[in-house]
């Protein structure tokens, strides 16, 4: 996942992310296996607003999309070796002209591991090898590795510390730190300040849940090494970019069953933005346009 709040990204969910795996059956009778996946697929979409600069330059809208899959693998019993691939991509709609790329995109690795610490203490320690660029094409300029270290403090079974950061070299801001807790104050009620999705959940059963909050996302790319003078602006060429959203909305979660779930969201977007950081050029929305998405998850 930009600013302060999006060196959260680094953080390990103790309730869900940083926990060891629920080991698998599989094969023969009585086997176990020590390998657990996961996948993600989510695709939300940004309703046009102005974006501006020193000037308007038109409205535009966005389609994100993404899919993860990434396996657990049980070394020991406090040891767990991650890894997975992960595929995201936005594209815009753009008036003709604007000086801005019509889609960002990255394909990278997730390679870490996951540690228990005695009884309390949860550490995450995540690599993302991949592209992170403009261009469809796998290109070497566009390789980066962004890094993630995160731990979590279990203080009871309610409350739950955490504390990471997040390092990319490309990144306007190459180190972000950052805090966040997860409080169950009621039988149904989580607060859920972990950044980079800090939200408030109410379970109405054991199948569906909803909650309102914030989603703070962040990815820094390469434009082509032709796309400030296909823009009218030379300096631009093979930039550096982030882009980042902000949102805030309010969803529900429903458990399809013990492998499946689905969520569905909208809001409206507090930040939509493209900061060509190094050349000191920035775009963002005039507005707070709506979005809505929806999204999969599935656990095995």
């Amino acid at each position: 996942m930009c600013l302060a709040a999006l060196l959260l990204s680094a953080l390990v969910k103790a309730d869900d992310k940083s926990a060891p795996p629920a080991q698998t059956v599989s094969g023969g009778e009585g086997t176990v296996s020590p390998v657990s996946w996961e996948a993600n697929a989510d695709v939300s979409g940004i309703a046009r607003s102005p974006f501006e600069n020193s000037r308007n330059i038109g409205k535009v809208e966005t389609l994100d999309s993404s899919f993860n899959t990434i396996g657990s693998y049980q070394a020991s019993a406090g040891t767990i070796i991650r890894f997975g691939l992960e595929f995201q991509r936005s594209t815009f709609g753009l008036p003709d002209g604007a000086p801005l790329p019509d889609r960002l995109q990255a394909f990278h690795l997730a390679l870490g591991t996951d540690l228990q610490l005695g009884e309390a203490w949860l550490v995450r320690i995540e690599a993302q090898p991949g592209f992170y660029g403009e261009d469809a094409g796998i290109l070497g300029r566009n390789i980066s590795c962004p890094l993630i270290a995160g731990a979590s403090f279990v203080v009871s079974a309610d409350l739950q510390l955490a504390a990471g950061l997040s390092y990319n070299p490309n990144r306007k801001y190459p180190v972000l730190p950052g805090l966040g807790f997860r409080w169950k104050f009621a039988a149904d009620w989580v607060l859920d300040a972990v950044l980079p999705a800090p939200r408030l959940e109410y379970t109405m059963s054991k199948s569906l849940m909803v909650y309102a909050g914030a989603d703070l996302r962040s990815d820094t790319y390469r434009v082509g090494d032709e796309f400030g003078r296909l823009h009218g602006d030379p300096q631009l060429d093979d930039a550096v970019v982030d882009y980042t959203e902000i949102r805030v909305g309010a969803g529900a979660s429903w458990k399809i069953n013990s492998v499946m779930t689905m969520q569905i969201e909208s809001g409206c977007m507090l930040v939509d933005q493209f900061d060509f950081h190094r050349d000191d050029v920035r775009y963002r929305s005039a507005e707070a346009p709506p979005y809505g998405g929806i999204s999969l998850k599935a656990a095995f």
